[in-house]
């Protein structure tokens, strides 16, 4: 676990904070070699991408504070404390995709290309961000004794035993989705239906990994599913209703 990278006076680089940058980086620049695929200009990728980031930060950090209201309740200080992690991917992705519909409607860019194209996007963003999460120490996943479990220690102490390391687990199934998407980016049939499969495919990783999150998996509710497990079987369902009812659509629309 490596949260500070280094210390320069008052300047403290957090690991966490700077793979968010590289995540948004290397995401953006692959959305600008793409744009022209899609009809969209590449000039316009970089406001609209940083208008996306900045929304899916605040979806993002407003689901946690709301998932853990009563800590926050009592230490108010550390609501815009982001740089030492704490965010929920589902609330960044709503937030992200809500901030990004709107600055493509500002631009008058079509919002199922403009989806297609952050949605293959997305996945490279999300794998870095996840190591991020990997050297903060957050988000870890629960104990076990498989050989390639990790220890994680704060203030020098070691808190969490053998633990999945469940951010490497998500920054792999993000490669993976990636390449999904990559092969399908060419056969696409509708406007909007890579956004729906990225949706479909996240629904379903986050689901297993569920299993093994410990770190910042949030309260067990029905049938003995997280919070997580719930959102992700509502994000196959609404994935696969869209999907549905988008792909037999005339294609004049």
């Amino acid at each position: 676990m490596l949260p500070v990278l280094f210390k320069l006076g008052p300047f403290t680089l957090h690991s966490w904070g700077l793979l968010l940058l590289i995540a948004f980086m290397a995401a953006a620049v692959r959305a600008v070699k793409r744009a022209p695929r899609y009809g969209i200009a590449p000039g316009a990728i970089w406001d609209w991408s940083l208008i996306g980031l900045l929304g899916g930060i605040v979806g993002g950090r407003l689901a946690f504070v709301a998932q853990q209201a009563s800590y926050f309740a009592s230490h108010p200080s550390e609501i815009l404390a982001i740089w030492t992690g704490g965010m929920t991917s589902f609330g960044g992705l709503i937030g992200g995709v809500a901030a990004g519909v709107w600055a493509a409607k500002r631009r008058g860019i079509k919002v199922g290309d403009a989806a297609d194209l952050t949605a293959v996007s997305l996945p490279i963003g999300y794998a870095i961000g996840r190591v991020g999460c990997f050297l903060n120490g957050c988000c870890h996943g629960s104990q076990c004794s498989l050989p390639w479990a990790v220890e994680f220690k704060h203030d020098g102490e070691i808190s969490t035993g053998l633990v999945h390391p469940a951010q490497l687990y998500s920054a792999l199934a993000g490669l993976l989705i990636y390449g999904v998407l990559v092969l399908l980016e060419r056969r696409r049939t509708f406007p909007g239906q890579l956004l729906l499969v990225f949706m479909a495919l996240y629904g379903v990783y986050r689901f297993l990994v569920e299993f093994v999150r410990e770190g910042a998996t949030a309260e067990v509710l029905a049938a003995g599913l997280t919070t997580g497990q719930i959102a992700s079987l509502a994000t196959v369902a609404v994935a696969a209703i869209a999907m549905t009812i988008l792909a037999k659509r005339p294609k004049a629309q």
